[in-house]
């Protein structure tokens, strides 16, 4: 399992969150990060398109470079943006934060 977990690590940086495939930097709480961005509302989302759109955006980023773990209803500022925590779960070395526009 230790071998798999590495793998997924790995991958994280070489494949997901690389800058020159899906990764974007952007401004969270001031410190800037290597993130993916989904806005399932737009319509050009996967989310939205099986119908699990319950929120305005969702970051994915690695836990190491984000602040503290927010709670439900906490207020998180992405690229100059206050958004509320909807959920925040942290899985492999990955945050996928779920946020409703302020």
């Amino acid at each position: 399992m230790g071998d798999f977990r590495k793998m997924v690590r790995d991958d994280r940086d070489a494949v997901f969150l690389n800058l020159a495939e899906f990764g974007e930097m952007h401004s969270i709480e001031g410190r800037l990060v290597k993130a993916v961005i989904d806005e399932p509302l737009s319509g050009e989302s996967a989310m939205a398109a099986i119908g699990l759109a319950e929120c305005d955006i969702i970051v994915f980023a690695k836990v190491e470079e984000l602040p503290r773990i927010r709670a439900e209803g906490s207020s998180l500022n992405v690229d100059g943006r206050e958004f509320t925590v909807q959920s925040w779960r942290e899985d492999f070395g990955i945050a996928e934060i779920r946020l409703a526009q302020q």
